[in-house]
This record gives structure tokens, C-alpha cells and sequence, in this order.
């Protein structure tokens, strides 16, 4: 019984050791690239807007990332819903339709003939 309860106590700890490992990932890598990145387009092109927009567009990918857990979640719930509740099946019949003939006339009406 010792043995199954120190087995369960280090899973508990490597599973907190991996949610730690996340975190630090998650925020202290990918806010340095964050950081990074500002300061490399800065010193690339020595333009303030494009070190700005450069900003807003790390912060973009940053919240997609910290909302992560948020859009899996938003996922999982609308590939489980069922979307063909209160649907009517309709059959649309597509008909072709006849080549338009070229009419031609007469030899006698044809302009610039004369018979």
C-alpha cells in the first residue's frame, strides 16, 4: 500500500513539474521572442510604427496562445453539437437548359446579297 501511494505522489509531482514547465514556456520564452522580435524590427528598420505594429501583432499571437484552452474547449463543444436539429432536407434539381440555335435567314433576306 506504501508503494501504490509514493507511485500516485510521483505522477502528482511530474504532472506539476510539466504544468510548471508550461508556464515558464508560455510566458518567459515566449515573452522574450515577444520582446525580441520588437527590438530586432526596430533595429532593422529604425521605424517606430513598424516596431508598434510589430507589437500588435506579438500581442495577437500571444492572447491567441494564452486563450488556448478557451478556443479547444469552443472546438470540441461545436464538432459534438448536433447541426441538423430543425433543418428541413431540400432537394434542389438543377435542369439544363437548351443551346440557344443561331438563326440564320433566307439567302434571299440576307443583306448585302443581291439574287
Amino acid at each position: 500500500m506504501y508503494s501504490t501511494s509514493l507511485a500516485v505522489g510521483i505522477l502528482d509531482d511530474f504532472t506539476g513539474m510539466g504544468k510548471d514547465i508550461k508556464t515558464l514556456l508560455t510566458v518567459v520564452v515566449l515573452g522574450i521572442i515577444y520582446v525580441g522580435s520588437i527590438g530586432a524590427t526596430w533595429a532593422a528598420t529604425r521605424s517606430m510604427l513598424k516596431a508598434f505594429v510589430a507589437a500588435i501583432g506579438g500581442a495577437i499571437v500571444m492572447g491567441v496562445i494564452a486563450s488556448q484552452t478557451v478556443l479547444t474547449n469552443k472546438t470540441a463543444e461545436e464538432l459534438k453539437k448536433d447541426h441538423t436539429v430543425g433543418q428541413s432536407v431540400r432537394v434542389v434539381r438543377v435542369v439544363d437548359v437548351p443551346e440557344p440555335v443561331a438563326f440564320t435567314a433566307p439567302a434571299a433576306e440576307r443583306p448585302g446579297r443581291n439574287a
